[in-house]
């Protein structure tokens, strides 16, 4: 809170920030064209490493990468939602909106928790707002070793009951029923060559 902002405002725009965050989640928003064009050089480097590629099958190596980092930038924010929905039942909260700097749900005692996408994805400030503290992490996918770490949260959240156990499978499940639900979560160009 700065020294010229009242308490009231603070909660105000503490508030706003949390609405805005949920509003927000991908099962209700239209995400952004990629802001950056194509750097045709790269194509230049593919074709020159397999120079048997024809401008077709380049034109899909394009829309593919740039599809793929379209999904890229949806992931944490999807997985931060799937979270949402089952922590939910144990007393975990989303800090939607960043309303908690760089902690993505807090639970009803107090306890902290940063996830991450995968074990490669962290950054310098995420590390450091928890250097001496108690909060606690959790990634979801090991990036070296292609698996995922499902175990770790549902031990970390001591969820022992397998009917309620948190799993890649039932990730997946969630990623789909929300993409049909609202195809506009990720952004696809219009002018790609599957259309």
């Amino acid at each position: 809170m700065s020294s010229h902002e009242t308490w009231s405002d603070y909660i105000a725009k503490w508030t706003t920030k949390y609405i805005n965050g949920y509003q927000n989640r991908c099962s209700e928003r239209v995400s952004n064209p990629i802001g950056t064009k194509h750097d045709n050089i790269l194509d230049d480097i593919i074709i020159s490493s397999i120079s048997k590629l024809t401008s077709s099958e380049i034109e899909q190596i394009k829309f593919a990468h740039r599809l793929s980092m379209s999904a890229e930038n949806i992931g944490g924010a999807l997985l931060e939602e799937y979270l949402s929905e089952e922590l939910i039942q144990y007393k975990w909260h989303c800090c939607w909106g960043e309303t908690l700097k760089s902690i993505d749900f807090c639970n009803e005692n107090g306890k902290l928790l940063q996830i991450k996408n995968s074990d490669n994805s962290e950054n310098s400030s995420s590390q450091a707002v928890r250097n001496g503290t108690a909060i606690m992490k959790w990634f979801r996918r090991h990036a070296k070793k292609g698996t995922t770490n499902w175990d770790a949260l549902n031990t970390l959240l001591n969820i022992t009951d397998l009917n309620k156990t948190l799993s890649e499978a039932k990730y997946k499940a969630f990623v789909k029923r929300v993409l049909v639900s609202n195809p506009d979560a990720l952004f696809i160009e219009g002018d790609n060559v599957w259309q």
